[in-house]
Formats: structure tokens, C-alpha cells, sequence
């Protein structure tokens, strides 16, 4: 996925502007990452995602249809969901809080693994970025937080008290990738070298340039490329997805009453794929590996 060029268009109109989390917007019961504990860890993998939305009850029925999972409501203020696949979570749906900004859309936040959480927000901060959620614990979960980087997109750090899931290639209806538009890629590729330990390497896969790689533990984690040069883009991290067929999730997505924003297309690492929003806007991308990825 790293490196997939698309011409994103309309994904970051309305969707970037800056919100404040308040610490009840995070689900306080929660099953662990891990039902059976682990003592094995993967810094800067992304083991978690929250959707901040205005309608939970909306955008879990569209997830649930759209990619097979199933929910589960948890206690807070406010509806708020639980999403699995096959018994294992691997999402959340959170009410947004009446104080953030920019309610008309959801927005997904991808939550990376890190040894100190407290150390990852001190870190974000020193470099320019903006605490809006701070270390906290969540009962069976662990330690969290969120933060807006130095160019005000979303990420979320967490230390599981359970582990952190294996490493293994995302099944359909997993999150398979991250992508991070920065309008200063290389800045941006020090920030998060510098909060969640990755090693950012030039992207040479593609003609493209100032795109970079996020490493950690010899995996690719994510990618950080350029904003597109529109008047009303603006730096976001999106999410994918890996469905079996990207057309038909495209199409489903839009008869769930979702939008497509970016069509099915080939990327030049002839991956399928495509950009939808849920009826509350949350944006979130789906790919379609090719079947030799699964003999790897």
C-alpha cells in the first residue's frame, strides 16, 4: 500500500479542522486488545482505531453491513460501540463531544503501539503538536491517549495491558494500512520518528516524490505523502481497510447509505482500491491485495 498514488480529491474537504477531545470520549469499559495476554509488544504498529462520530448507532450499522463485524454497545456518556471481527475487537465508535468543532463529519483515529504513552504526548508536544487527550487508563485496556501532530491531523498512542496483537497479513475486513497527507512530509516523518520510534525511509517505489515509509521492527507501518494541492486540503491520516473485492465494498457501501469519494482504481503496486465515507463522513479506504500476498 505504501506508496499508492490517487488524486484524493474531495476526502479532506471539511473533514480536518481542529476538534478538542474531552477525556469521556473514550469508551471506559472495554475488552482487552488480547483475550489471551501477551508479554510481546510491536512499537509503532497500529493495533486500534476509534471513529469519533455525531450518529453511533448509524455508523456501526454501516460498518457491521459493510465489513462483517459485529458490535457491541459499552457504557459511557453517550452511545458507544464496540466493532469485531471474529470475536477479536479491533475498533471503536465514540459519540464526539458537543464541544468539538466540526461536527457534521466523523473521523477515524488510528492508535499506535507505544512502550510510554506519557512519553510518546511529551515528545509531540516538544515538537510542535498539541496534547487533546492526555495518559490516561482504561480499565483492561491500558494506558492512551490522543494528540494532534504538528500539523493538527489526529493519532492516538496506546500501551495495551494485554499485549499486542501477533504480526500477521491483515485478513479481509482488517485494517491493513495507514496512509498520513502532510503538506511537510519530511517534518512530519521526524515528528513521528521522534513520538512513536518508526524509521522513516524514502518511498522509491514510485516517481513521486518527498513520500516516506514509516519502519518499525523491520515491518512497514505507514506512509506519509503530500497533500494534494487543493485550496481545501488539509493533513489527515485515513485508514484502510481489506476487503475482497474493492467494487462491490464500493458499491455496498454506497447502497448503505455512504458515499463513494475516490472510485475503485489500480494503483502502480497493482493493489485495487478505493475511498468511501459513512453516512456520518468518516472517511476510510479499502484495498484488495493480490492473492500471491497471501503465500508470503
Amino acid at each position: 500500500m505504501a506508496g499508492c498514488r490517487i488524486y484524493w480529491r474531495a476526502l479532506f474537504v471539511g473533514i480536518a479542522a481542529a476538534v478538542s477531545l474531552q477525556a469521556d470520549d473514550v469508551p471506559t469499559v472495554v475488552p482487552p486488545l488480547n483475550a489471551d495476554p501477551s508479554p510481546d509488544y510491536y512499537a509503532g504498529k497500529i493495533v486500534w482505531a476509534n471513529l469519533y462520530t455525531t450518529d453511533v448507532a448509524a455508523s456501526t450499522k454501516f460498518y457491521t453491513q459493510l465489513f462483517g463485524w459485529t458490535a457491541q454497545s459499552v457504557p459511557g456518556r453517550g452511545p458507544r460501540s464496540i466493532l469485531a471481527l471474529n470475536g477479536r475487537p479491533i475498533a471503536g465508535v465514540v459519540t464526539r463531544s458537543a464541544r468539538m468543532r466540526d461536527l457534521a463529519h466523523g473521523r477515524w483515529v488510528p492508535f499506535a503501539s507505544v512502550p510510554d504513552v506519557a512519553a510518546a504526548l511529551s515528545a509531540a508536544a516538544a515538537d510542535g503538536g498539541r496534547t487533546l487527550h492526555a495518559a490516561h487508563s482504561v480499565p483492561d485496556r491500558g494506558e492512551q491517549g490522543v494528540f494532534a501532530d504538528a500539523e493538527g491531523a489526529l493519532f492516538g498512542v496506546i500501551h495495551s495491558s494485554s499485549g499486542d496483537p501477533g504480526e500477521y497479513l491483515a485478513e479481509p475486513g482488517e485494517w491493513v494500512w495507514a496512509e498520513l497527507f502532510a503538506r511537510d512530509t519530511e517534518a512530519e516523518a521526524k515528528f513521528y520518528a521522534d513520538v512513536a520510534g518508526y524509521e522513516p525511509v524514502p518511498d522509491r517505489r514510485t516517481a513521486e516524490p518527498n513520500r516516506f515509509v514509516l519502519v518499525s521492527g523491520s515491518y512497514s507501518r505507514a506512509s506519509i505523502v503530500p497533500v494534494p494541492n487543493r485550496p481545501r486540503a488539509h493533513p489527515a491520516w485515513l485508514l484502510f481497510v481489506r476487503v475482497q473485492d474493492v467494487k462491490a465494498a464500493a458499491d455496498q457501501a454506497a447502497a448503505l447509505g455512504g458515499r463513494v469519494i475516490i472510485a475503485p482504481s489500480l494503483s502502480p503496486l497493482h493493489h485495487e482500491q478505493a475511498i468511501v465515507a459513512d453516512p456520518t463522513g468518516g472517511a476510510v479506504g479499502l484495498v484488495e491485495l493480490p492473492a500471491a500476498e497471501d503465500s508470503r
